[in-house]
């Protein structure tokens, strides 16, 4: 109980406190056999470059491609984002006859006016970008928005610099921590931790292939337009935490049946469930077979994951699950 406890309040509290110095701990790991093979090369020796000089080398250029990555990503995004305000009289035409079929298909079924549901629509809507425009809202949001992006820089940029000091002293600190018997306890437990989240996303890939696979199939017979490219959609939606390929889906049949639509409403339906029903069965399997822990228990570690942890338990609850039977083994706690 001690140690589920102890887990538990490291993953809710002390990790999202010390996040950026995990990432950087986990970016120099990746970087030092890099930075340790060129340390090694003739011209590096030469010029008398450490693997932790090399390291921070590679982790500002991998920085600096980082930086430009996001700064095409946000252009890119900005492009797109004009080409739709360019559109936005036909999106607008579209919404309302979509909107226009609804009421009228609400009338015939229900029997209220499609005059008076659709005006009282286009109000709520009316009111909700009011809302949105409002001047001391909008502030609030956008001083949050301030906040948030100040948050994230920082933590960025602690995390790079505290990846390069990690180079700078990681072979001081190995030497000074390797007589200690927790040091060699918890070196061959983040061992069998590592390789237990290698297998763990290699088998949610392997899940969200499948999905991809049945999604890009449902849409192909119901007749979807752009079927590929809205199952590849779907099935990257589907691996998000929390939301699922319910969030398209169950909103789609709605508006289907709404316009009249009942075979393209079931079918929707019907593809969620699948969707759901595979991702279920497929993944206490898959990972409890890779990771090897009971199927039962990893379903389990999801459940309490999300409940515990929210959003992102989907992530920590399998770690927890993972680091708790980890220091059960490595201690001799399990006989």
């Amino acid at each position: 109980m001690g140690v589920i406890a102890g887990v538990f309040l490291v993953m809710k509290y002390a990790v999202p406190v010390m996040l950026p110095f995990l990432l950087g701990w986990l970016l120099a790991l990746a970087i030092l056999p890099a930075a340790r093979w060129l340390a090694r090369q003739k011209l590096c020796r030469k010029l008398h470059f450490t693997e932790g000089g090399v390291g921070a080398v590679l982790i500002l250029l991998l920085s600096v491609g980082g930086i430009l990555g996001v700064m095409w990503l946000l252009q890119a995004l900005s492009a797109q984002i004009s080409r739709l305000i360019a559109f936005y009289p036909v999106i607008k035409r579209e919404f309302c006859q979509i909107i226009g079929q609804c009421c009228r298909q609400v009338e015939y079924t229900v029997g209220i006016p499609a005059r008076e549901s659709s005006q009282y629509i286009y109000m709520q809507l009316s009111n909700i970008s009011s809302s949105f425009l409002d001047g001391s809202q909008s502030m609030e949001a956008a001083v949050g928005s301030m906040k948030k992006c100040v948050v994230l820089v920082g933590g960025l940029i602690l995390c790079v610099v505290s990846a390069v000091l990690i180079l700078q002293e990681h072979g001081e600190w190995k030497e000074r921590f390797s007589a200690w018997p927790v040091f060699v306890k918890a070196k061959a437990l983040f061992k069998d931790l590592k390789s237990g989240i290698a297998e763990y996303f290699k088998a949610q890939i392997k899940i969200m292939g499948i999905i991809i696979l049945l999604c890009i199939a449902g849409l192909f017979l119901l007749g979807t337009p752009h079927f590929i490219t809205a199952g590849l959609a779907l099935g990257l939606l589907d691996a998000l935490p929390v939301l699922g390929t319910g969030t398209f889906l169950v909103p789609a049949a709605l508006v289907l049946a709404l316009r009249g639509d009942a075979a393209g409403a079931v079918g929707c339906i019907a593809l969620y469930l699948v969707t759901s029903c595979v991702r279920q069965f497929l993944e206490p399997r898959l990972i409890g077979k890779k990771v090897g822990v009971s199927p039962l228990l990893v379903l389990l570690s999801v459940y309490l994951g999300l409940f515990l942890y929210g959003g992102a338990g989907f992530l920590l609850g399998p770690l927890s699950a993972l680091v708790i039977y980890g220091i059960l083994r490595e201690w001799n706690l399990l006989d």
